[in-house]
């Protein structure tokens, strides 16, 4: 006997053989069991769901000798014979190749005729929508009012293409395409039954190719099988697909996961030996992160489709949902990007590389590998200062060796300033505009005379070097805080009264919270949200520093974040923003950062007041512009508030 493969072997014989239809087989078995028929039935769905296995049910249904019933005995000549294929009151017709209006005449013909043997005569027409509209217009009729005998059973992939008046005359029924869960369970069933031994994920990789047709997944068990010499192992059924084992996705997420840079190089490598779609991993690596942000939004939702819930799970519990964001996107960006690089496995390492790098809290100084030399950017590589290099030709302060454009002076004798900018990496700007001291005799004695010439001299003018790395690290909309007195303030001999009375200190004892009483210094009161920006802490430190409130306890500097800025500070933020403090405040100064609620009064709650004072001075200004107005009056304009920007002046 010829082999049959398992895609007609295992072919529905009963209703309750069907997979994933529950919602068609319901209707058509109730109507059955009340004997509510009607003469028309149209089902549409993708290939390989289901649409001629369940015409040809409901014909052994309505023809069994038992009787109209659900459940057909299969052991009569009516449901023997439809079963192989030979039943003459069964027609079946390929409307792709006989689309003609001859062949629709010659049906409509038949109609009239009654069934040799069965109780009904049953036409099922596959693919219907290839029908020209002439052969619908002879069909129309008679899919109406066709004989009492007659029962039409339309198959068709395609059901926009149906004309609306076939539509109307027929009850349509949408099978579903089918989901993972359920294919690799029959899979699981029909292995089982063949004594074929398989593994697990060799199963959902298959359910995964079919692509929603159980017809499918038979026919590529059929060739795995054949592949795999009569057994169903993962690798196999990976490399007869052409795509890679979902394991080696778990892979790769895990090594993202332990920020495992070089075991992450080394599984693209061992993946690309097998020359993947890395389009297909993005999208896997998509749906995965997908999945793990609704289970960390809405625990308990993650399904079982792909078979990996307890991955699913685990991830959701071990990833931020900072991470899973970032992952997210980068994953997205460059499967769009895939396209349009030199090589495709280049733009999927780079993709990678940057879910890597640029992961909330990764450390960014330092390459994960030591370099040559022996320096791996550790603390003992900085123990003996480098030489400077050579001065960039950049002005300097006379009063201080450091060079004025140098935002943040090493106060450690047992830092390199030079080492420690360069060290910075990519998550500061500030980077760009720093040189080097231009006297290559200092020594480690010039960093004990900060605190005497901070409280001796007058803080320097920042240069257009520092001003250029403040405008790039802040807000486009904060800008250093202006000495002069604001327009819609009332003027007076002193610009210190030209603060609000809130931020005067001196005066008030609720300017500031009870633990952030300022500071006496030699040189003025030094209040924290109005003169942090003399600090000279730029960049992402400064950023988040400025989010913060200031309090004393000792010679500790308490600085209170909230929770969302505080969980972006790292060692390297907190030493900066400790170097700015103790340039100012001396080297026995010590920093604790505490998440929690500032209050009002930040540096960055300041200068966003003083920007919406400004603003409204502005706008103001040009309201009371007797220009403005003789121009609104004589033809009727209407002034733009959002246009009007105030003028910044620079500090000098």
């Amino acid at each position: 006997m010829s082999y049959q493969v398992l895609a007609r072997k295992w072919r529905p014989r009963t209703f309750e053989d069907m997979v994933g239809q529950e919602h068609v087989l319901q209707a058509l078995i109730h109507a059955l069991e009340n004997q509510r028929l009607h003469h028309a039935y149209l089902f549409t769905g993708t290939r390989g769901v289901g649409k001629t296995t369940i015409g040809r049910l409901l014909a052994r249904c309505l023809n069994c000798e038992t009787g109209i019933t659900p459940r057909p005995c299969g052991e009569c000549s009516s449901c023997t014979e439809i079963q192989e294929g030979r039943f003459v009151d069964l027609i079946e017709i390929d409307a792709a190749s006989r689309t003609g209006v001859d062949d629709m005449r010659e049906l409509t013909d038949n109609v009239q005729y009654a069934p040799t043997r069965g109780r009904y005569k049953v036409y099922l027409i596959d693919e219907v929508h290839m029908l020209t509209n002439q052969s619908f217009n002879a069909f129309l009729k008679t899919l109406e009012e066709p004989p009492e005998h007659v029962k039409f059973l339309l198959a068709t992939t395609d059901p926009q293409k149906l004309p609306v008046t076939v539509l109307s005359r027929c009850l349509q029924f949408n099978l579903k395409r089918m989901t993972p869960e359920h294919i690799a369970g029959h899979l699981q069933h029909v292995l089982t039954e063949e004594q074929i031994s398989f593994e697990d994920p060799a199963l959902w990789l298959l359910a995964r190719a079919a692509d929603g047709s159980m017809r499918d997944a038979l026919s590529l068990t059929d060739q795995a099988i054949a592949f795999g010499n009569q057994k169903l192992a993962a690798s196999d059924v990976s490399n007869m697909l052409g795509t890679i084992d979902q394991r080696d996705v778990e892979r790769l997420v895990q090594a993202l996961v332990e920020r495992d840079g070089p075991g992450l190089l080394s599984e693209i490598n061992r993946i690309s030996d097998f020359a993947p779609d890395y389009s297909v991993i993005l999208a896997d690596l998509l749906s995965l992160f997908h999945r793990v942000t609704m289970e960390q939004v809405v625990p308990g939702t993650a399904d079982n489709a792909l078979g990996d819930a307890a991955q699913v799970q685990t991830l959701a519990r071990k990833l931020s949902a900072e991470d899973a964001q970032l992952f997210y996107q980068a994953a997205l960006m460059g499967r769009k990007d895939l396209a349009i690089t030199p090589d495709a496995r280049m733009g999927f390492e780079m993709t990678l590389l940057r879910m890597l790098a640029f992961r909330p809290g990764a450390d960014r100084r330092e390459p994960p590998a030591v370099s040559s030399g022996g320096q791996a950017g550790s603390g003992a590589a900085r123990d003996e200062p480098d030489p400077a290099p050579a001065p960039r030709g950049e002005p300097s302060a006379p009063v201080d060796p450091a060079p004025a454009n140098e935002p943040e002076p090493a106060n450690d004798s047992t830092r390199d300033p030079v080492s420690e900018v360069a060290g910075d990496g990519v998550d500061e700007s500030e980077q760009a505009t720093v040189s080097p001291p231009t006297d290559d005799s200092h020594d480690d004695s010039w960093l004990a005379s900060l605190d005497a010439q901070a409280a001796a001299e007058p803080e320097p003018e920042p240069e257009s070097g520092q001003e250029l790395a403040r405008e790039t690290e802040r807000e486009p909309d904060i800008q250093p805080v202006e000495s002069e007195p604001l327009p819609d303030y009332e003027p007076s001999a002193s610009d210190e009264q030209s603060e609000p009375e809130a931020l005067r200190p001196e005066e008030s004892e609720s300017s500031t919270p009870p633990e952030q009483e300022p500071v006496p210094q030699s040189g003025g009161e030094f209040v924290w949200e109005r003169d942090f920006r003399s600090l000279g802490i730029v960049g992402m430190p400064g950023n988040l520093a400025s989010h913060g409130a200031l309090s004393w306890q000792g010679d500790t500097v308490v600085l209170t974040i909230d929770a969302g800025h505080a969980r972006l500070l790292n060692a390297r933020h907190e030493e900066k923003i400790l170097t700015g403090l103790r340039n100012r405040f001396g080297a026995t100064t010590d920093l604790r950062v505490e998440p929690g609620n500032p209050g009002p009064h930040t540096p960055a709650a300041f200068e966003e007041r003083q920007r919406k004072a400004r603003q409204q001075a502005a706008e103001e200004s040009i309201r009371k512009d007797p220009a403005v107005q003789s121009i609104v009056e004589r033809f009727g304009a209407r002034v733009v508030e959002d246009s009007i920007r105030p003028i910044e002046t620079s500090r000098r």
